[in-house]
């Protein structure tokens, strides 16, 4: 599916036997398409530090959006606070480099505090999250479904707390899914919803790991967390592929990133050694990956929104 707006990207119907030829096509369409999609609605959570926050200063930095509305959304008032001037900063040095730019960027932000990982509040937070969004056209709307946590770290037969395990599920799947599938309804269901097709591209982008498909000791509650999240977006792509509103949904891995989890990693007496002493050398070498250059990956991947519906892509993939 493309992200088209009806009326605003050109239609082309081109008749082509030769495969490569027709994937070129494919990409020209795709490129025309996302050429009209300057209006952007676009939700972070866990956006108050690490890669939650270079995401939201990556999309103010884009030359191909014109108008920027953006919800960032975690614990920390301050943090937001925080990657809300950070982004306005970014969005100012983009627009001082495109003098050539006659079209003034437009960037609205609001911020709103909150424990996504409460069920006793959770579904009035995430009403609340989405209540925000005053009834506007938007070529798309974009949802980084980033807040997590590491969890119980540890063998598994050690583990002796059934809350805190509960707890890590609630955030890492309960909450993600019931943000995601909020965010689909809300924008792409019956017309008396209040935002109902007011775009008509939505992406999800559900932040996964190499944990959701590779098993590594003594983290067991986050490989599970991040495989339950990627095969529940997985499906949400595959049940929504023939929905009137194109919605995209991509599980994207942002590589080992230089944050306060890996440091946390690194730390930890808990985690296997081997793990704990590749982090150590990562963050002493600074070898990992920096959320800038990830965030920077991943906005250009929905640009150029050529990946497989429900994919799970990785920051050394492309």
């Amino acid at each position: 599916m493309l992200c088209m707006a009806a009326g605003r990207a050109p239609s082309i119907r081109i008749r082509c036997s030769n495969t490569l030829l027709r994937s070129k096509l494919d990409e020209l369409i795709r490129t025309s398409a996302l050429a009209a999609m300057q209006n952007t609605l676009l939700v972070v959570s866990g956006a108050s530090r690490g890669l939650g926050r270079a995401i939201g200063v990556a999309f103010a930095s884009s030359s191909s959006i014109k108008h920027l509305r953006c919800l960032l959304v975690a614990r920390s008032e301050r943090g937001l606070e925080e990657t809300a001037s950070l982004m306005r900063e970014a969005a100012a040095a983009a627009a001082a480099a495109a003098r050539n730019s006659s079209d003034a960027f437009d960037l609205e932000i609001s911020c709103m505090d909150a424990d996504l990982s409460d069920m006793d509040t959770l579904e009035q937070t995430v009403e609340e999250m989405f209540g925000q969004l005053e009834k506007r056209t938007y070529d798309r709307a974009i949802l980084i479904n980033n807040a997590g946590s590491l969890g119980y770290l540890g063998r598994c037969s050690d583990m002796t707390s059934l809350g805190k395990l509960q707890r890590a599920i609630d955030l890492n799947v309960t909450s993600s899914s019931w943000i995601s599938l909020q965010f689909v309804h809300k924008l792409s269901s019956s017309p008396s919803q209040k935002i109902r097709s007011t775009c008509s591209c939505i992406v999800v982008v559900n932040i996964s790991s190499l944990c959701a498909i590779e098993p590594f000791s003594t983290m067991s509650v986050y490989c599970a967390g991040k495989a339950a999240r990627d095969l529940f977006h997985s499906v949400l792509a595959k049940e929504e592929s023939d929905a009137a509103t194109s919605v995209r949904v991509l599980n994207y891995a942002p590589g080992m990133c230089e944050t306060a989890m890996s440091e946390e990693l690194a730390e930890s007496d808990r985690l296997d050694s081997k793990l704990s002493s590749m982090y150590r050398s990562a963050l002493n070498d600074k070898t990992m990956v920096q959320p800038k250059d990830t965030a920077e990956k991943l906005v250009g991947i929905i640009e150029r929104n050529g990946w497989r519906n429900g994919a799970h892509i990785d920051y050394w993939d492309e």
